[in-house]
């Protein structure tokens, strides 16, 4: 008999332990916020893509973006990453560019971009 009311106790112990952590969230504000993200096509050999990252924060932040190239059905056709701000810290509220160069082939079926920011 006390080895089982010791199990339920145990039991009872561990089950509230695992409810407890499944409340806890790891959601986190974002940092920052994409800005003026456009394809410039200035030279016949390479275009670019051309954008901000502003920093949200209140701390500094440093880092790349990733940009998804997207066909017509949101299918992402090729991915390539850019430092901004050469790779410089941004101070809150200080914005940064970006900015990547490829063969204009490369934006064949291309009709939009996914920009995410990744801190380094």
């Amino acid at each position: 008999m006390k080895i089982l009311t010791i199990s339920i106790c145990l039991l009872l112990f561990i089950s509230c332990g695992i409810d407890n952590s499944r409340g806890t969230s790891s959601y986190s504000e974002p940092k920052t916020k994409i800005e003026d993200v456009k394809i410039v096509k200035e030279h016949s050999n390479a275009w670019a893509v051309r954008g901000m990252v502003r920093n949200i924060s209140s701390s500094s932040i440093k880092g790349a973006v990733k940009i998804k190239f997207l066909n017509s059905n949101g299918d992402i056709l090729h991915s390539h990453k850019a430092y901004v701000n050469d790779g410089d810290p941004l101070n809150p509220n200080q914005a940064g560019a970006f900015e990547y160069f490829d063969d204009p082939k490369e934006f064949m079926n291309v009709v939009d971009f996914d920009v995410e920011f990744y801190e380094r």
